[in-house]
């Protein structure tokens, strides 16, 4: 009689250790919005693979780039109900959720990127990244994934002064800070999604739009708008976003693996625009793009009048109030 209980104690706990471990074993589902050869799809992947390499299969992640899985709002909208584990694309999307988030989309808001990196450990930023995962179920695993500063692509000539681009219909994200953004420096904002956007701007349904610069070769913009203006308009990062649910349902051991994993690709991305830079210049040089320069005093010119719309800004609930003049006081 022992030795039938011990057997059958012995099986049960093999099936509840079994169990377990086909428990342990998750699938997650990320997406993205860049093209196969963008810089940020080749460091998602490399995510993705890092993760299912590091965690022996514990944890898989199936990467889906430019959008299908949908637009960047619909994909962090989805992660917020649970319908999609996670995401990897700029770090203004969370505003769709936490409409603060928006204010790293204010044009010519930060001087320079360590203007833009003391915000980002700032406790204005925590707070936002806090509301985000305990109102959202939305979790930001990295934010080092460094991208080149936003620069103006326009079809007819470079952007000297504010008046080269009044009333010029812009390609805008359906970002709430974004179209605010570009009203508040003189441009008409017309909502497209990206992967829209390179038909839209051949089709004449925008005159301009903005880029990250390591995205201008990729998203091959350049064809229809070959002036370039380094406007350094925003400083742009990637976010690797992931359902906060999800992320509580994997092992502690897992979790830190993730969180490692998400940091060495946002090293790897910078490393790769930083190679690319070069060749996808002069790539772009051959094909006849003209590259300009933005002067600090037309950069000025541009901020004053941002900084004019401050108070609309703050009245529609885009910026809260009083945080324009602190992150003005960390550029000093």
């Amino acid at each position: 009689m022992n030795r039938e209980i011990t057997s059958a104690a012995f099986a049960i706990s093999a099936c509840l250790i079994t169990a377990t471990a086909a428990q342990a074993e998750v699938t997650w589902t990320f997406g993205g919005i860049n093209p196969p050869n963008a810089a940020v799809t080749v460091a998602s992947q490399h995510f993705a693979d890092l993760v299912t390499e590091r965690t022996e299969g514990r944890v898989t992640v199936d990467f889906f780039e430019g959008s299908q899985l949908g637009s960047g709002p619909d994909q962090i909208e989805a992660m917020a109900v649970g319908a999609q584990e996670g995401y990897i694309s700029s770090g203004s999307n969370a505003s769709n959720l936490v409409r603060e988030f928006g204010v790293v989309d204010i044009p010519f808001v930060f001087e320079d990127q360590e203007h833009f990196l003391r915000f980002m450990e700032s406790d204005l930023a925590e707070g936002l990244a806090e509301r985000l995962r305990e109102e959202f179920n939305v979790r930001i695993l990295a934010t080092n994934w460094f991208r080149q500063p936003r620069a103006l692509l326009t079809r007819d000539g470079c952007v000297d002064s504010p008046d080269d681009i009044a009333g010029l219909r812009a390609r805008s994200p359906n970002l709430p800070m974004f179209i605010a953004g570009w009203e508040a420096i003189g441009a008409v904002p017309v909502t497209i999604a990206y992967g829209e956007t390179y038909m839209a701007l051949n089709q004449g349904v925008a005159d301009m739009t903005e880029s990250a610069g390591e995205q201008v070769y990729s998203s091959k913009f350049y064809e229809v708008l070959p002036f370039v203006t380094d406007a350094r308009m925003i400083f742009p990062q990637n976010s690797v976003y992931v359902a906060e649910s999800a992320f509580q349902a994997i092992s502690p051991e897992d979790q830190e693996i993730v969180l490692q994993a998400a940091r060495d690709a946002g090293d790897y991305f910078v490393q790769l625009v930083s190679d690319q830079t070069e060749p996808n210049r002069e790539a772009m040089l051959a094909e006849g793009v003209t590259f300009c320069d933005m002067s600090d005093e037309v950069r000025a010119q541009f901020a004053a009048q941002v900084e004019d719309a401050v108070p609309a800004l703050e009245a529609e609930g885009l910026l809260p109030e009083g945080w324009w003049e602190q992150i003005q006081a960390m550029g000093d």
